[in-house]
């Protein structure tokens, strides 16, 4: 092949590859895989609570995985297992669902679960409870996944039925708002995305990052309705170093240690024209989400 040929086959080869990638596909559908950490659900009342109910937002930690048939283009099967849980058998303790599409559909970056099956968590400790609870019931409807190529199913909204297991205390409406993964934090700094070499790991400095997409905006989530719950708080000790003292700087302080999470509602992106940096996605803080 002489040089005027190579050159021609050169541009070819340009022009096809400029071509496919002005025709990719939308993103898959997918959702953060638990192999190394977590999803930390955060539930809010979307209306007021009866008396003798838990009362304010409460937090669920969750595992997930996602199936599909080898061969088959049909939409992914996605599970969330809740952590904690001893039901027997361990499908009780799982909301499971399909996704609606293969892919997120055209000119949207959100995969849709509209029902997923009731899980149960016979060891749940609610915050503000006015005694103990029974088997609590979570039904989980209407999931939205962020699913685009920067976020890959790492964020999720939906909506949330609880049971409580008492009496009145059945067929509660929450707003649901998760996070994957779970990043141990002392300060909202930890909660920015990019490493810092130098720094120590999470709690206490980003040496690894915080997990977290470049344009979403976090902030060190400490709410006692996260660190006071017993389950959740010994789940987060025992698995990520976070909850109440957890962290003793070098002086023998003993410190809060939270969990980086969602500072605005779904999907929580930095807004409009916000300049991104190592020093942070647009700015990092409580922000307007309710926490």
């Amino acid at each position: 092949m002489g040089p005027r040929s190579r050159r021609l086959r050169v541009v070819s080869l340009l022009v096809v590859a400029l071509v496919g990638c002005a025709s990719l596909p939308d993103a898959p559908c997918l959702v953060g895989r638990t192999e190394t950490s977590a999803w930390l659900l955060q539930l809010r009342p979307s209306s007021s609570l009866p008396e003798g109910c838990p009362q304010g937002q409460q937090y669920q930690l969750l595992a997930a995985s996602q199936y599909a048939t080898p061969g088959v283009l049909e939409p992914n099967h996605v599970v969330f297992q809740l952590i904690g849980s001893s039901v027997e058998p361990v499908e009780g303790a799982q909301a499971s669902g399909v996704f609606e599409s293969v892919r997120a559909p055209p000119g949207s970056d959100v995969c849709t679960v509209m029902a997923l099956t009731p899980a149960t968590d016979d060891g749940a400790t609610p915050v503000n409870a006015p005694g103990a609870v029974g088997a609590t019931t979570y039904r989980l409807s209407a999931m939205e996944v962020l699913s685009d190529v920067l976020h890959r199913g790492t964020e999720l909204q939906a909506t949330a039925s609880v049971d409580y297991g008492i009496p009145g205390c059945s067929d509660l409406g929450y707003v649901a708002q998760g996070v994957f993964p779970v990043t141990p934090c002392l300060d909202d700094s930890i909660c920015l995305p990019d490493a810092v070499a130098t720094d120590l790991p999470p709690p206490a400095g980003r040496g690894l990052g915080s997990g977290l997409a470049s344009d979403v905006r976090a902030f060190c989530n400490k709410d006692p309705a996260l660190l006071d719950n017993p389950e959740i708080g010994f789940l987060l000790g025992a698995i990520f170093g976070a909850g109440r003292d957890a962290y003793v700087d070098a002086d023998g302080n003993a410190h809060d240690v939270g969990v980086c999470f969602l500072a605005e509602p779904f999907p929580s992106l930095c807004p409009d024209g916000a300049t991104l940096s190592t020093s942070g996605p647009c700015v990092v803080g409580p922000g307007s989400n309710p926490h």
